[in-house]
C-alpha cells in the first residue's frame, strides 16, 4: 500500500459552471485525503462562439483538446476519474466506443455513465427521478398542458434519461407529446436557434422544461427578448441548481444535482479502488427546487404548525431554523468543523429576537462575524440571504394573522430583514467586484506573456522561460512548459497517435523560473517516467495541478502543467492559448529564419556561380589574363573612376608565334604565349590592367607617364634575356611591345589609343629577330 496516491481526472468543457464545481469537489477530498490530482483537460469552447448557422465549423480546433487525455500515460497514475457526462460528448461515435475501453488497465471511477468494467466504480446522478419530479410538478401541481422540452446531445447518458423522464410524465398523464416538442442542444448556451424555433412553433406554450440551468438560463434571454416574462407568461425549469440559479431573476425552478458532492465521492472511490476494494455503482439523489420561475410562489421555510403563534419561543425556532440553514447552503461532504463554525455564528445572529430594537446591534455584529468566519466562503451569499430573510418574512406572517397586531415587531422585523438585505446585497456585491477586479489584473498578464515571449522570438531558451515569468503572480505554485521533439500537425478526423517522448523546456517553482537549452533539456518517456514526471517537483507535498495542450491551429507543441486552484481555470485555459499561438509564431518565425538563411545561401551560390561565369566571361583560360572583352571593361570602368589620371596604353605582341608552332609544335607555343601573359601580369603589378586580345597579341594599361613606358618596356626586354639565357628551350621567347600616353576622362576614346600603340608595336616589330631559333635548322 502506497502511503499517497496521485488521481487522474478526465475533465470536457472545463469551464462550465458545473463541471467547475465537480473539480473543487474533487480538490477538496484529495486535500482532506492527502492525495496528489492531475486534472487532464478539455476545453470545449468552440460553440461558444457559433451564434450562428454562418459560423465556419472549420475553424473549431476544439478538437485538438481531446489529445489532451493520452498524456496521462507520462504520469504516475494510481487511478483514474472520468467525468464522461462532460467530455463524453465531445467525443465522435467511433472514439467514444474506444475511449473508455483505453483506460481499462487503470482502476477508475467514471462520472455521468454507468460502468462497463468490473475495474470502475460508476457515479451517476439520479437523472431519471430528478427530471420526472420536476415535469410532473408542472403538469400535476400547475396543470400545464402546452409543453417543450429542450434536451441535451444524443448519447448522452444524462441527457438520454431525462427525456426518458420527461416523456414517461408526458405518457402518465396523456398529455400530447410529439416529435415537435423536443429539440436538441448540447448543454451549453448556444442554444438561442432551439429555443426562438420552439417558442415560435408553440406561441402559446406555458412551459419550456430544459436539460440543464445552462440552457434555461438562455431561454431566460430568449423570453426577455420578446417581452416575456418568466413565472406569468411562460414556465422555465433547469436541471443542477447551479451556482447562479438561485440569482436568476426570477428564481430558477430546477433538480439539485450536488456537483461538489459528485467530485467528493469520486476520489474516495478512486481510493477505495487503489487500496484493493470493490468497484461499485453509487447512484446520487437528485432533489426538486422550487422557486419562482415554474409559477410557484417563494417557498415558506417555516410553515404553520399547531402551537406556532406569535409567542412561539423564538430560540426554539431559531436552533430549527440553524439546521435547516445548514442543510442547505452545505454539501454533505462538507467538513464538520466548517459546519460547526457556521453555527456558533448563526447561533449568534439569530440569539436576539429580531422583534425587539436591541436585536439591532446583535444583527450588525453578527452578520460581520458571519461573513468574516472562513466557513463563509464555502456557502451562496445568496442563498442564506434569501434563507434569513424568508425567516423573518415568516414571523411577519405570524405577527400579522396574530389576533393582535403587535405593530412594533413587525416595524422591527421589517428593519431587520432590510438589514440583512442590505448588508448581504453589499457583501455579495463587494466579493463581486473583488473577484472581477482580480480577474481584471490577472488578464492583464496575458498581453505581457505575449509581450515577453516575442522579445525572446529568437532565443529560445529565453522565449520558453519568458513563457512561465508571469505565471508566479498568477498564483501558480508551480509549472512546467513540456514541448515535443518536434511540431506534430493533427488535422481532425485524423486518428491521434500520443508521441512518447516529452522534454521539460522550463519550469516555475514559486518565484524561481529555469528553461533548459535543448541539449540540456530533461527528456521523459513512457519507459521511464518512475515518479510522475507531469507532478510537481516536491513529492512530499499534496498538490493539485491542471494539465493542457499547447497548440495553435493544427499544430501541437506540447503540454502545459500548472499547480493552481479550478476556480482559475479559465484564466490557465487563456494563458495556454496565448502561449500557443506564440509557439506558432515562433515555429514560423523559424520557418522563416530558415528561408532567410536558405535564400541567402542560394543568393550566395548565384553570386559564387556568377562569379564563375564572369570569370570565365571575362578571362582567358590559357594565361589567365583578361580576355577582349574584359579588358574592355575593365579600362572603362577604371576610366570612369580615375578620370583626369595619365596612363599608358601599351600593345604587345609575342615574336615569330606561327614559327615556335610550325616547327616545335602548339605546345611551345602555347607555352611561350602563356609565359608572356605571366611576364607581362607580374610586371603591371597589381593595378595594371593586362589582356590577350588575340592569338599573341596583349594589351596593358598601367598608371605612368611616357618615360615610364619606355622603362616598362626595357624591363619587359629585360625579362626576357633573363629567361632565354637560362631556359633549356631551343627557341626564344620574346616580346614586341608598343605604348601610347593617355589621359584618363571623357575624351579618352579606347579605339584611337589603341590604334597609335599598335603603330607603335608595329615599328618595335621592325627590330626583332629574324628567327627565333636558337639553332639555325
Amino acid at each position: 500500500m502506497k502511503n499517497k496516491y496521485t488521481i487522474g481526472a478526465m475533465i470536457g468543457n472545463a469551464i462550465s459552471p458545473h463541471i467547475l464545481e465537480v473539480m473543487q469537489g474533487i480538490c477538496q477530498a484529495a486535500k482532506s485525503m492527502d492525495a496528489d490530482v492531475l486534472f487532464f483537460l478539455g476545453i470545449h469552447c468552440g460553440f461558444y462562439y457559433k451564434l450562428n448557422e454562418q459560423e465556419d465549423i472549420d475553424k473549431d480546433f476544439d478538437y485538438q483538446f481531446n489529445t489532451v487525455y493520452d498524456y496521462q500515460s507520462f504520469a504516475d497514475i494510481d487511478a483514474l476519474i472520468i467525468e464522461y457526462g462532460s467530455l463524453g460528448m465531445f467525443l465522435n461515435e467511433a472514439d467514444q466506443k474506444e475511449f473508455l475501453h483505453k483506460f481499462d488497465n487503470i482502476p477508475r471511477v467514471i462520472l455521468e455513465e454507468r460502468a462497463q468494467s468490473d475495474r470502475a466504480t460508476a457515479i451517476i446522478t439520479d437523472n431519471y427521478h430528478g427530471m420526472y419530479s420536476i415535469a410532473e410538478h408542472l403538469v400535476r401541481d400547475h396543470g400545464y398542458r402546452d409543453i417543450t422540452y429542450l434536451a441535451g446531445p444524443k448519447g448522452n447518458t444524462d441527457a438520454d434519461e431525462r427525456e426518458k423522464a420527461v416523456r414517461a410524465v408526458m405518457n402518465v398523464y396523456q398529455i400530447p407529446f410529439d416529435e415537435s416538442r423536443i429539440l436538441y442542444g448540447n448543454f451549453s448556451s448556444n442554444v438561442q436557434k432551439q429555443v426562438n424555433e420552439l417558442l415560435d412553433r408553440f406561441p402559446h406554450m406555458e412551459a419550456m422544461i430544459c436539460a440543464n440551468d445552462n440552457m434555461a438560463d438562455t431561454a431566460y434571454k430568449e423570453c426577455f427578448r420578446r417581452g416575456l416574462t418568466v413565472g406569468r407568461d411562460i414556465a422555465i425549469t433547469g436541471y443542477d441548481d447551479w451556482e447562479l440559479a438561485g440569482l436568476m431573476d426570477p428564481p430558477l425552478t430546477t433538480v439539485l444535482q450536488n456537483a461538489n458532492d459528485m467530485g467528493y465521492m469520486a476520489v474516495i472511490g478512486a481510493l477505495e479502488l487503489c487500496k484493493g476494494r470493490r468497484s461499485h455503482t453509487v447512484v446520487v439523489p437528485a432533489r426538486l427546487k422550487l422557486r419562482e420561475s415554474c409559477g410557484c410562489c417563494k417557498k415558506k421555510i417555516l410553515p404553520s404548525e399547531p402551537g406556532h403563534t406569535a409567542d412561539t419561543d423564538w430560540h426554539l425556532r431559531s436552533e430549527e431554523k440553524i439546521k435547516e440553514i445548514l442543510k442547505e447552503v452545505f454539501s454533505e461532504t462538507t467538513r464538520p468543523e466548517l459546519k460547526l463554525r457556521f453555527a456558533r455564528c448563526l447561533q449568534e445572529l439569530l440569539g436576539a429576537d429580531f422583534r425587539t430594537p436591541a436585536s439591532e446591534e446583535t444583527v450588525r455584529t453578527g452578520l460581520k462575524r458571519l461573513m468574516d468566519d472562513q466557513s463563509f466562503a464555502e456557502v451562496s451569499s445568496h442563498a442564506l440571504s434569501q434563507l434569513l430573510e424568508q425567516y423573518v418574512d415568516d414571523w411577519l406572517e405570524a405577527e400579522l394573522n396574530a389576533a393582535s397586531i403587535d405593530r412594533p415587531a413587525v416595524h422591527n422585523l421589517l428593519l431587520r430583514k432590510r438589514q440583512i438585505h442590505e448588508k448581504s446585497v453589499c457583501h455579495m456585491v463587494r466579493s463581486e467586484k473583488e473577484r472581477m477586479t482580480d480577474f481584471l489584473h490577472e488578464s492583464c498578464f496575458l498581453p505581457l506573456i505575449s509581450r515577453d515571449m516575442l522579445c525572446y522570438i529568437e532565443d529560445e531558451t529565453e522565449l520558453y522561460k519568458s513563457a512561465l515569468t508571469k505565471l508566479a503572480s498568477l498564483n501558480a505554485a508551480n509549472s512546467y512548459l513540456y514541448i515535443l521533439k518536434e511540431p506534430i500537425v493533427h488535422y481532425k478526423g485524423d486518428r491521434w497517435n500520443c508521441p512518447d517522448t516529452l522534454y521539460l523546456a522550463a519550469c516555475q517553482e514559486g518565484r524561481e523560473v529555469y528553461s533548459y537549452r535543448p541539449e540540456e533539456r530533461p527528456v521523459i518517456t513512457l519507459s521511464s517516467h518512475s515518479g510522475g514526471p507531469l507532478s510537481v517537483r516536491h513529492p512530499d507535498d499534496i498538490y493539485s495541478a491542471e494539465v493542457l495542450c499547447l497548440f495553435s491551429g493544427e499544430v501541437q507543441y506540447g503540454i502545459l502543467v500548472a499547480e493552481i486552484d479550478p476556480a482559475n481555470t479559465v484564466l490557465f485555459y487563456l494563458i495556454s492559448r496565448e502561449i500557443g499561438n506564440m509557439l506558432r509564431l515562433y515555429q514560423l518565425s523559424k520557418e522563416q529564419m530558415l528561408m532567410r538563411q536558405k535564400q541567402e545561401q542560394l543568393i550566395q551560390e548565384i553570386q559564387e556561380k556568377n562569379q564563375v561565369l564572369n570569370f570565365i566571361s571575362e578571362s582567358d583560360p590559357l594565361t589567365g589574363c583578361l580576355n577582349r572583352r574584359g579588358f574592355m571593361e575593365k579600362v572603362l570602368q577604371l576610366n570612369r573612376e580615375k578620370e583626369g589620371a595619365e596612363a599608358l596604353l601599351c600593345f604587345a605582341d609575342l615574336d615569330h608565334l606561327k614559327e615556335i608552332n610550325d616547327v616545335f609544335g602548339h605546345a611551345a607555343g602555347d607555352f611561350a604565349i602563356k609565359w608572356c601573359g605571366a611576364v607581362l601580369q607580374k610586371q603591371a603589378g597589381g593595378s595594371g590592367i593586362v589582356g590577350r586580345i588575340g592569338g599573341d597579341e596583349f594589351c596593358v594599361l598601367l598608371s605612368g607617364n611616357a618615360q615610364m613606358g619606355h622603362d616598362f618596356v626595357e624591363q619587359i626586354k629585360a625579362k626576357s634575356a633573363a629567361f632565354n639565357a637560362i631556359s633549356e628551350k631551343d627557341y626564344y621567347v620574346e616580346l614586341s611591345i608598343g605604348f601610347t600616353p593617355v589621359t584618363l576622362g571623357k575624351n579618352f576614346v579606347i579605339s584611337e589609343k589603341l590604334s597609335a600603340a599598335d603603330q607603335a608595336l608595329y615599328e618595335e616589330k621592325k627590330k626583332r629577330r629574324t628567327s627565333i631559333c636558337k639553332c639555325p635548322r
